[in-house]
């Protein structure tokens, strides 16, 4: 979404081809012993939320599926309801195949209508961290922010991954162990400088 522009919800919608979605469904069986959250279901669902919420989480995607505005849009039941729980289940389950084969085939057909130039005429960066924790006795390297220490020693470790993503695809990236790296005024200038080092 681009900064003083509201996003046409029904029209990307309309760039998204249902016989493909159904097609790559068939494929990659994404929908083998699903009752309501099909393949095609989730990645509708995913994709309203990503346009109409600022932090998407398993509740807010209750709470999307549950409205009549999102079920109009798909043109599903009125009685078809779904929960928190079951929509952990399914993210945690589903075939991400299913996601990876849409993406490159919606990508390939976007990249028909529009130059290089034109995907890129608009183009935010954007670029954020996630920690990821692990056990001691599995990293070698990592940070300890605000762990509680045993016997002297840190129980938990953590690694930072931070990207950056154009709107299209992560186009930088890098893997972060050390302290000060803690600091977001660390890590994030440093892959917005690797960023620089691969657009010239």
């Amino acid at each position: 979404m681009f900064t003083g522009q509201k996003v046409n919800i029904q029209k990307v919608l309309e760039l998204i081809p249902e016989d493909l979605l159904a097609s790559l469904a068939e494929d990659t069986k994404v929908d083998y012993c699903s009752k309501v959250l099909y393949g095609q279901r989730v990645f509708n669902l995913l994709l309203y939320g990503l346009l109409t919420t600022d932090r998407t989480s398993q509740r807010t995607l209750e709470d999307l599926f549950s409205s009549q505005l999102f079920r109009s849009l798909f043109s599903y039941d009125a009685d078809m309801t779904v929960s928190r729980s079951s929509i952990s289940t399914r993210l945690s389950t589903i075939d991400t195949e299913f996601f990876k084969l849409a993406y490159e085939a919606i990508y390939s057909e976007f990249s028909q209508f529009f130059s290089k130039e034109e995907q890129l005429k608009h183009r935010i960066i954007r670029v954020d961290s996630s920690m990821i924790a692990e056990t001691c006795n599995k990293l070698k390297e990592g940070l300890s922010p605000g762990n509680k220490k045993k016997n002297g020693k840190e129980s938990v470790k953590q690694v930072k991954f931070t990207a950056a993503f154009d709107g299209l695809t992560a186009c930088a990236f890098d893997v972060f162990t050390q302290a000060r790296y803690t600091s977001e005024d660390w890590a994030i200038p440093e892959v917005v400088c690797i960023k620089r080092r691969f657009s010239y």
